[in-house]
């Protein structure tokens, strides 16, 4: 046992979790932590100008890297401001360690009025995290950090949230330590998993349908496998983006409120869902579902019609292939068919408006290996759609969260997590200042993200809303903005603003190859709708 203290217990055991990065604020609950962080050479700080950054670029660095991403805030307004953050983690079953302050362990749960006192704070992170922990002493700092990253290396990784009073930093104690958790992945029970291979190989028409969960297991190889002896054609959710490489033959496009692919799910007799939500699926009632999932409450939750398969992607998709080469032989080649589909969708797509070019420009100008965080707005909606996704990692989504705000700070914290990818965001005019000053933090520790920014001086979706259903009465939807270059260099950061939209298609991969946090202004008219 070594004596020291909770602030220096708190950064020892981060470290040998195997944290490197955490994204944070200062403030006076947490300072004694900081001094303990200060002092280990394992952890680099990042300061955000928000504390919704934290989260947001904790999630980030969480879904590009498949490491734990760490946030830490002081308590009250500080966990309230990276509620955003924190929100869309759990709605894209990102494993993020959220740390927050308490305050001062004789105020809990007494109303005194102390600095930043909510009662009960457990209460505010309870809807958004997996598990909550508070630890009120300081030699129980080192067991609730190693819990924390035990439950989200394991099962679905949701975001986990542990708080400490000022107390649990500044004491004294004699700690314990433990060896970094360990990363759990389980197959099926195998009698599951025979049924399921049964299922599949007498479908006539067997369709996959991928979601996050395969990204995130690392299964894509897997699922990949699958889909080519099964000769199954692949629709992700947005989520599920890299599930499958897109130029992959039996890649048919994206299920995101895209009714394009809905003769693909009516001709489907048998469909193996992995991984997913199963939002919006349009799944015809009688069709059988062979769902796998970590999670069982997900199982059936909106298709009745499911056989369960409970476990991790990866493993369960190696041990069903398996299955299925006992069966029999790989189906015959159906690769004609699905990229037929593929082109037709394309070409409906095409047809909705200019925002289809945008995207297949933005595809031209990233680099294959280049990750996309879009935000929610016109152009990010058609990239759901239309955008070709080639490796896992590499494409970030709100999930069903759809939080407006959020790409631009996620992207950065991507971009830390693998500095040696170029990293895009796309957002729009309106969304990219909810979390602008950010670009501070960009120029401080030299992330060198590329931001487009789509101008149309709306909120877009919500204007053209109101101008076609709700007979043109506009309000709070225009919008005055800065000049976006002007406003970049005025941080240090490079800026440019362009003529036209074609004119990305050059500025782009310039911005890329300068590898300094850039923004780049794109005028636009308003669009139409994507649905």
């Amino acid at each position: 046992m070594t004596e020291m203290t909770g602030g220096h217990a708190l950064a020892k055991q981060l470290a040998d979790e195997g944290v490197t990065d955490m994204f944070g604020l200062p403030g006076d609950q947490i300072m004694h932590a900081l001094d303990g962080i200060f002092d280990e050479p394992r952890l680099h700080w990042i300061t955000t100008r928000h504390e919704q950054g934290t989260t947001y670029m904790a999630d980030g660095y969480a879904r590009v890297t498949g490491k734990p991403g760490v946030a830490f805030v002081v308590p009250g307004v500080g966990v309230y401001n990276a509620g955003a953050g924190l929100a869309t983690a759990y709605a894209a079953s990102s494993p993020v360690v959220f740390i927050a302050g308490q305050i001062l362990r004789h105020g809990i749960g007494k109303g005194l009025g102390l600095l930043h006192e909510v009662d009960d704070q457990l209460d505010i992170v309870r809807p958004v995290t997996a598990w909550q922990e508070r630890t009120l002493d300081a030699d129980g700092v080192p067991a609730t950090v190693h819990e924390a990253f035990a439950r989200v290396r394991r099962g679905r990784r949701r975001p986990v949230e542990i708080e400490f009073p000022p107390e649990a930093f500044s004491d004294s104690a004699d700690m314990t330590f433990f060896p970094r958790a360990e990363e759990i992945v389980e197959a099926a029970d195998p009698e599951q998993v025979a049924r399921a291979a049964e299922l599949l190989h007498g479908a006539r028409r067997p369709l996959i349908w991928a979601g996050g969960g395969v990204v995130l297991n690392d299964a894509s190889a897997a699922l990949t496998a699958v889909a080519e002896f099964l000769q199954a054609g692949v629709i992700t959710t947005r989520s599920g983006k890299g599930a499958i490489d897109d130029r992959h033959p039996l890649s048919i496009g994206t299920m995101w409120v895209n009714k394009r692919l809905q003769p693909t799910l009516n001709d489907a007799d048998v469909i193996l869902a992995v991984g997913t939500h199963f939002l919006g699926s349009g799944v015809p009632a009688g069709t059988q579902v062979v769902h796998l999932d970590v999670d069982p409450a997900e199982i059936g939750l909106r298709h009745p019609n499911s056989y369960a398969v409970v476990g991790d992607a990866a493993p369960t998709l190696d041990a069903l292939l398996a299955a299925l080469q006992k069966l029999g032989d790989p189906r015959p080649d159906r690769s004609e068919e699905t990229r037929a589909q593929r082109a037709a969708v394309g070409e409906q797509l095409r047809a909705i408006g200019p925002q289809a070019g945008y995207v297949e420009l933005l595809r031209r100008a990233i680099p294959d290996h280049g990750v996309l965080v879009p935000c929610t707005t016109t152009v990010g909606y058609m990239c759901h759609m239309h955008f070709p996704v080639y490796e896992p990692r590499t494409y970030i989504s709100t999930s069903y969260m759809g939080t407006l705000g959020s790409a631009f700070p996620t992207a950065l914290g991507a971009k830390v997590g693998v500095p040696d990818r170029p990293v895009v965001c796309v957002s729009g005019d309106g969304g990219f200042l909810f979390a602008a000053t950010e670009l501070a933090t960009a120029v401080q520790y030299g992330i060198n993200t590329t931001t487009v920014i789509f101008n149309d001086g709306a909120y877009g979706n919500s204007n053209r809303d109101q101008r076609e259903r709700f007979g043109g009465r506009e309000i709070g939807t225009e919008l005055r903005n800065p000049d976006f270059a002007k406003f970049a260099e005025s941080f240090g950061a490079d800026g440019v603003k362009l003529a036209r939209v074609e004119d990305l298609e050059q500025a782009l991969p310039e911005a890329i190859a300068n590898n300094r946090p850039t923004v780049i202004e794109v005028p636009m008219d308003r669009l139409p709708s994507p649905f």
